[in-house]
This record gives C-alpha cells, sequence and structure tokens, in this order.
C-alpha cells in the first residue's frame, strides 16, 4: 500500500509515529553492528520548541523544516545508516502518512536528543510539482 503525503505544513507533535531502516543497532562510537534486517521502532514525535531546548547545548538548530522524534531518555531512534528512511504516522483510516525523512542526530537514541528528520510537511508543493498529479 503507498504512503500518502501529509497536507501542507501539517502538525504530528505528541503522536506516534514508526521510523524504519537498515542503519546500526547501535552507535559506532559503541562498536556499531551492521542490521541484516529491515527494523522498525515506534517513536513519539517531539515539538520542536522541545527539541530545540534539548539540542540548544550541542550548538545546533533545529528548524521549522525539521521533525523530532524519539524519547527524551533514549534508548531509541535512528543510527548511522537510517538517513532517508521514512518516519511514517499512522492515520484514522490505517493508512499511513510520511511525516519525516531520517537525517540527523548527535549519537545513536542519545539521551535528550531526539533524532532529527526533514519534515515533508514543508515540501509537499516542491514533491507534487516533481511528481505531478495523484490518480
Amino acid at each position: 500500500m503507498p504512503i500518502c503525503l501529509p497536507t501542507l505544513n501539517q502538525g504530528f507533535d505528541w503522536k506516534t509515529c514508526t521510523l524504519s531502516g537498515w542503519g546500526l543497532l547501535k552507535d559506532q562510537s559503541q562498536g556499531g553492528t551492521e542490521s541484516q534486517s529491515l527494523q522498525k521502532v515506534d517513536l513519539p514525535v517531539i515539538p520542536n520548541w522541545l527539541c530545540s531546548l534539548e539540542y540548544s547545548g550541542v550548538n545546533t538548530v533545529v528548524e521549522d523544516t525539521m521533525i523530532c522524534a524519539g524519547p527524551l531518555a533514549g534508548g531509541k531512534g535512528p543510527c548511522q545508516g537510517d538517513s532517508g528512511g521514512p518516519l511514517q504516522c499512522p492515520r484514522s483510516d490505517g493508512r499511513y502518512v510520511l511525516a519525516g525523512s531520517t537525517s540527523w542526530g548527535t549519537t545513536c537514541a542519545a539521551a535528550f536528543q531526539p533524532g532529527v528528520f526533514g519534515r515533508i510537511s514543508t515540501r509537499v508543493d516542491w514533491i507534487k510539482s516533481v511528481v505531478g498529479p495523484t490518480p
């Protein structure tokens, strides 16, 4: 089943969404292990104001074109090799919306530093201009 695009600037704060990817199972600095199968994990979407606060100590900016997801306690999240992978959120009709595309983080699944994704809802017009109308 194809994934749905979000509406322009659609929000996902505090929703539980699913990340999938083929990235490392733990950070390279901890002897990262390569995944032999597609992995998935459910993550809470964190509001940008809170994500910005969490990253303020590492001199990075979380912009409106980004979306953050991961438990603040850490332990779950994207890792090296997951870049470009989907963060998808369920809709009430059982289908999924593409909320984000894995972009960056500091350390895999670090406490107080959720994963950062490209926010698809800010790029819907561009995607539609490239892909064309849907049936």
